[in-house]
């Protein structure tokens, strides 16, 4: 296949996605039906499962759209030879930031559409992404003398819950919940946990 059938192959794939996306938001993910997407599109149903097996495969591509975002950015801090303090702040700045970008994604402004098999999936994957990222910075800490904390899985998934909730349930600003999250870290890094 030439670079520009696998374009033209990943921008109809991309068209479904950005629809079935729309259509989710307007009418929710229950029901917006796999018809109404070809619909939409007036396109053949068999199209569409030339790109996709199901409407969960396209749920699981616009919640990859989504995340793709904090993907990226998890990776480069990961990849940076900044100093560790510089790498924590950076990534905690940055995952808070991409959570907050994610809620707005999936904000339901009328109330009254359902996008929660969306926004669960989405939330989910993020939440994973985040917190192995932040497992990492956590182990290096440790191997540092900078931190000697028993279990950085917990720690982590304790402050990446902490991140999502703050950056949907909260009307505080990015800066506001970083000072939270980092003061937490801190105390963390001044109590130095033990096994």
């Amino acid at each position: 296949m030439s670079d520009e059938e696998k374009s033209e192959k990943e921008a109809k794939r991309d068209l479904f996605v950005e629809t079935a996306e729309r259509l989710f938001k307007e009418h929710g993910v229950v029901d917006t039906t796999i018809n109404a997407i070809v619909k939409e599109l007036d396109v053949a149903k068999g199209l569409f499962y030339y790109y996709f097996k199901s409407k969960d495969d396209v749920i699981d591509a616009i919640s990859d759209k989504y995340t793709n975002d904090l993907k990226l950015r998890v990776q480069k801090i990961l990849n940076t030879s900044e100093d560790y303090e510089t790498q924590l702040k950076v990534y905690i700045h940055n995952t808070i930031d991409s959570f907050q970008k994610l809620w707005r994604q999936l904000d339901n402004k009328d109330g009254d559409i359902d996008l929660t098999i969306l926004s669960t999936r989405t939330m989910e994957e993020a939440k994973q992404c985040a917190k192995e990222g932040l497992v990492k910075i956590l182990k290096r800490g440790n191997e540092l003398g900078i931190f000697h904390i028993a279990n950085p899985q917990a720690q982590a998934q304790a402050v990446i819950g902490a991140i999502s909730e703050m950056a949907h349930n909260t009307q505080q600003d990015l800066q506001e919940i970083e000072t939270i999250i980092t003061n937490f870290i801190q105390r963390t890094k001044e109590n130095k946990y033990h096994e």
